[in-house]
């Protein structure tokens, strides 16, 4: 197993997230930011910048992976993050809130400040319910709509530039674990029932297609779509495993299982600089780097996997993001253990897998 960069950072890290670059479609800065967002005692959201890998750098003096620029207390645990510009990122809350919080850095220096927030889950009793994933709608503009689910079976929507025009829908009795956009015209689900829904957004009231896998009763944590092919999407189980679903033919859906984990996988993303790679965090503490792409149906058992792991982090790895803005592989996680956790690799380096 290869050893991660650890840095203690005093609370659960439960949510992480690369910021767009400040300028451009890439970074010519040699500094970059993320955010996270934490549960427990420490209920903050947190804007933390490091270096630009693709820059040769002299290393921080204090030897720190990440430097933190600027924090805010959150209202609720920060179930997960979106970051849909430079100056923006959406949290979703155990509260069953939505929220919006601007990056301001004008003056030169940086600031977190909330400027929306509306709750969007709640079971039929009245009590909030969870709010388990968030994404933003794949286009440009202010128009765009972010997209919450939650623990009561509901998907919520609502335009960025006003979260008070919330539309909320049913979509499952079960709890809804993730959300994704495959196209801006359709939207993606997995439930704690096994299944992956599809929606048309603009006609939410009735399902489009839903998956399951019919030899065996998964539970999924976790859900992503494939970065340029949107009939891909990848989920993660409550046992370990990484499912791979096909769903142009919805009547005949093909799917892949990778065993690559012995727990709960709560976060899969499809590498950006390599999409025949998914990444996966998990409960059993490591991050799994796996080749899913292979030459033939008997490559499929030779498919290598990378491990990751760190002697300090003994704990359930909650969040992974990588960055999608630089050519060396930028991998930023957070954990139980109250660590941030980083890998970095060129792109074309064999040893990512």
């Amino acid at each position: 197993m290869d050893s991660l960069q650890t840095q203690a950072v005093a609370r659960q890290i439960s949510s992480v997230r690369w910021l767009p670059p400040r300028a451009g479609n890439a970074y010519t800065d040699s500094e970059l930011y993320f955010v996270t967002g934490s549960r427990g005692k420490h209920k903050e959201l947190i804007l933390w910048t490091t270096e630009n890998p693709d820059f040769q750098q002299t290393g921080s003096s204090d030897g720190a992976l990440a430097t933190l620029v600027a924090r805010t207390a959150h209202d609720g645990d920060v179930e997960q993050i979106a970051a849909p510009r430079p100056d923006l990122v959406a949290t979703v809350s155990s509260y069953g809130t939505i929220s919006l919080y601007g990056i301001d850095g004008s003056d030169g220096s940086s600031s977190l400040a909330l400027r929306q927030s509306v709750s969007a889950h709640r079971f039929a009793n009245g009590e909030p319910a969870v709010a388990t994933g968030v994404a933003v709608q794949p286009v440009a503009g202010a128009d765009a709509e972010v997209a919450s689910c939650g623990e009561d079976g509901r998907l919520a929507c609502a335009p960025l530039s006003r979260l008070d025009a919330l539309q909320q829908y049913d979509v499952d009795s079960t709890v809804v674990t993730g959300v994704c956009w495959p196209t801006p015209k359709q939207l993606a689900v997995s439930t704690r029932a096994g299944q992956v829904k599809l929606f048309d957004r603009r006609a939410m009231d009735e399902v489009s297609a839903v998956f399951v896998d019919p030899s065996r009763a998964y539970a999924l944590e976790s859900i992503a779509v494939h970065p340029s092919q949107s009939f891909r999407v990848a989920t993660g189980t409550d046992q370990g495993t990484v499912l791979l679903w096909d769903i142009r033919n919805p009547k005949q859906p093909t799917m892949e299982v990778f065993n690559i984990h012995e727990a709960n996988v709560w976060a899969v993303q499809f590498h950006p600089a390599d999409a025949a790679k998914i990444v996966s965090c998990s409960d059993d503490a490591t991050i799994a780097i796996a080749q899913w792409l292979a030459d033939s149906p008997d490559a499929a058992a030779r498919r290598p996997v990378r491990r990751l792991g760190s002697f300090f982090n003994t704990l359930s790895i909650n969040c992974l993001d990588v960055c999608p803005f630089t050519r060396t592989s930028l991998l930023v996680a957070g954990s139980d253990s109250c660590n941030l956790l980083m890998d970095k690799r060129p792109a074309g380096d064999p040893a990512l897998l």
